[in-house]
């Protein structure tokens, strides 16, 4: 078995990169990428993480049309 190097306390590394919007993501900023928001105006985007951008030019969510939390 290799040797594995283990970092103590150490929850900020860097994660894959989001599947939604393509960003590598840190423990700190995960709810952005995996919490859903429920926005309830638009069906494209709804129950979507915030860093989800709809690209439905008729969508009044705030949340995903800009892809900013």
């Amino acid at each position: 078995m290799p040797d594995v190097e283990a970092k103590n306390g150490t929850r900020n590394t860097t994660r894959p990169p989001c599947y939604r919007c393509g960003e590598p993501h840190t423990a700190e900023d995960a709810e952005r990428h995996t919490e859903p928001v429920n926005c309830d105006v638009c069906p494209r985007c709804a129950m979507k993480p915030a860093c989800y951008t709809c690209r439905n030019m008729y969508c009044p969510c705030e949340v995903h049309q800009l892809g900013k939390s």
